[in-house]
């Protein structure tokens, strides 16, 4: 059964440039409805043009001509006719003659066999190459009725927000951004979910760059969808060259570009997440603030609904999706991997330094948690010129197999550690048990976790000893899952790897092999990257090798990563994480298959395991989410499992 992306709160959008005969009308509407019912299928909402399309925007002083303004109105009643036919909202660029007169440049929104509003464009460049105001009048104060021959009723004005298919948008017009004072800060403030911007703005050196900075911050500012249509390389070419340069951004990430001068691709559909938009703006208190403060209740709204009663919905039924998911979002949020260990070291130094310690206590058990402390910990050792010293432990147990504790002496022979310690626990773990009335050959939780809390309490004796800290190691994804000892591993003075999750310490431990290619560590760090993810709490096997797999267990760290990004980040429900995970996953044959069992895994665990992760230690946000108790992420611990989960 195919996902009806609709229903997941996905608004598709088809951002179209039409072949462009230069002050033609009647030729370009032909061209925009043959492009209109090329599209009608692919499952979008809502059509766009560029910026006065149905003219051309470089017709200059032919803009007074009475005949290309007379031909103007017949070829949008072209597009008003075809519209009757499809379930699409129409928006197209073209002039418009009020009255009185006055001249605009105009988008116009129209559906279902009707014109139900027409924005004019405010900001007007006049400078350079541009010279508007030779034609054009500012639609800044235009806010009227207007009762059109041809067209029928619609209102005219800047102050338009439409709401069709769950969605609502409003539109500015090139310059409108350009401006210190966009159109589409109080669009979005009064509700506008996604801005459409029809533009025809030249190509100059540089300016492709600055265009896509303006789009990803004006999206990421207002937490909306921004999509920016320019006009193509139709338009004259006398004094300037357009490009088509076409944009999607949603809060900051782009979706989809149409490079400059892309001309054999005439179209770019986009699938904006207007759940996604609603639980950031939900949860940013500042934008909220700016919505008390500055939205406008005088604006028009208008809801595209289907006139006939054949259509039941007005949503249109996505069954594909037309944007990229990600498999590794974590990953896909780093820029450097050098800045995100920066952040860590950055962080553990300061908390040292405000401790007055001496020295940082870790426990290093060949794995990759503690691999990646271990660099966090000799960078903050740099920070200090020496002055803080690392004691590097390693504790073998009832567990550990020979090639982790191969590697984890490794590591502590060609790191920066001015202390080695060795301590097995083999024996204290024995007495333990027998205090308890149990013997060696229970396999019980009792078992597992009596050794990790005896390496918990050796770290902390150290860090007594050695007036420093116990430097935890725990990541993201454990804390997400509860994997970890209450009071044992769960506990430090510090944890550096709360912030991340396995699949980027995994990242890390690689990176920093790379750096190091060739060497002696790079090749051990490259056998922890390969090595099997294990709290070696069970005894190995017969060989010496690791036989408690924490993945056979749980399922896969990347699955449940992918589960809490978007869990996290944007509240998505069970039903559109899965959805989104099988669109990512679809051509993984390993990791495909797991996606249900493994996402019923994660919520089971992510509702019970609170508890822990209302004691956490304190340690460094890394990225757009955390579940430190104290900022990020508040859940009482008695939270039961919402029932559609069961």
């Amino acid at each position: 059964m195919k996902n009806i992306w609709s229903e997941f709160g996905f608004c598709r959008v088809t951002a179209i440039i039409p072949e462009l005969t230069l002050g033609q009308p009647l030729v370009n509407a032909d061209s925009m409805v043959q492009k209109f019912k090329e599209k009608a299928t692919t499952g979008s909402t809502l059509f766009l043009t560029p910026e006065l399309s149905m003219t051309g925007y470089t017709c200059e002083d032919w803009f007074h001509s009475e005949h290309l303004l007379s031909e103007t109105e017949i070829a949008l009643k072209k597009i008003v006719d075809f519209s009757a036919t499809c379930n699409q909202a129409l928006v197209v660029g073209a002039p418009l003659r009020l009255p009185d007169s006055r001249l605009l440049n105009c988008a116009w929104v129209i559906h279902r066999g009707q014109v139900k509003g027409v924005v004019p464009k405010v900001f007007l460049p006049n400078t350079g190459e541009f010279y508007e105001r030779r034609w054009f009048v500012s639609g800044r104060r235009v806010h009227e009725r207007v009762n059109h021959p041809l067209l029928g009723d619609f209102w005219v004005s800047p102050r338009q927000i439409f709401s069709h298919a769950g969605a609502q948008f409003g539109i500015e017009i090139c310059q409108d951004l350009w401006s210190p004072s966009q159109p589409s800060n109080l669009l979005a403030l009064s509700g506008a979910q996604i801005i459409l911007n029809l533009s025809a703005s030249n190509e100059l050196v540089g300016k492709a760059t600055y265009r896509k900075k303006l789009c990803e911050v004006q999206s990421s500012r207002l937490l909306c969808g921004y999509l920016y249509l320019s006009s193509s390389t139709h338009e004259s070419s006398k004094d300037t060259v357009f490009s088509g340069h076409t944009l999607a951004y949603e809060s900051g990430q782009l979706l989809g570009e149409l490079a400059p001068f892309q001309t054999e691709t005439q179209s770019m559909t986009i699938d904006f997440d207007i759940d996604r938009i609603l639980n950031a703006r939900t949860k940013e208190i500042c934008f909220l603030e700016a919505v008390d403060e500055e939205s406008s209740s005088n604006f028009i709204r208008t809801r595209l609904l289907p006139v006939q009663d054949s259509v039941p919905s007005e949503k249109i039924a996505q069954t594909e999706i037309s944007r990229i998911i990600s498999k590794q979002p974590f990953i896909d949020e780093i820029e450097d991997g050098e800045r995100t260990i920066e952040i860590q070291a950055q962080g553990l130094f300061r908390r040292l330094d405000s401790a007055h310690a001496k020295s940082m206590i870790l426990g290093i058990s060949g794995g990759l948690d503690s691999t990646i402390a271990l660099r966090i910990c000799e960078r903050v050792r740099r920070l200090s010129k020496n002055q803080i010293k690392l004691i590097g432990v390693t504790m073998p147990g009832p567990g550990t197999s020979d090639q982790t504790l191969s590697i984890a002496r490794t590591l502590l022979e060609l790191t920066q550690v001015d202390l080695k310690l060795e301590i097995p626990i083999h024996a204290s773990v024995e007495q333990h048990m027998k205090d308890l009335g149990k013997n060696m050959d229970d396999r019980s939780v009792v078992y597992e976790n009596a050794q990790a809390r005896e390496r918990t309490q050796i770290l902390f004796d150290l860090a007594n000893e050695h007036h420093g800290i116990v430097v935890g190691t725990g990541d993201l994804s454990e804390l997400a899952l509860g994997w970890c000892t209450y009071n044992a591993d769960h506990m430090s003075h510090y944890t550096v790897n709360s912030g991340i999750p396995k699949t980027v310490v995994k990242y890390l431990v690689s990176d920093w092999a790379a750096t190091l290619e060739g060497s002696k560590l790079a090749k051990v760090l490259l056998e922890i990257v390969s090595l099997p993810i294990s709290p070696e709490l069970l005894p190995p096997s017969k060989d010496g090798q690791i036989a408690q797999m924490t993945e056979s267990v749980l399922g896969s760290y990347e699955l449940h990563d992918f589960f809490l990004y978007h869990v996290l980040k944007f509240g998505s429900s069970a039903k559109k994480v899965q959805a989104l995970a099988k669109t990512a996953f679809k051509n993984d044959p390993v990791l495909m298959p797991q996606i249900d069992a493994t996402l019923e895994v994660f919520f089971k665990r992510f509702f019970s395991q609170q508890f822990k992760r209302s004691t956490l230690p304190p340690g460094p946000k890394i990225h757009s989410v955390s579940l430190s108790p104290r900022s990020d992420f508040r859940l009482p611990d008695e939270m039961s499992i919402p029932t559609s989960l069961k």
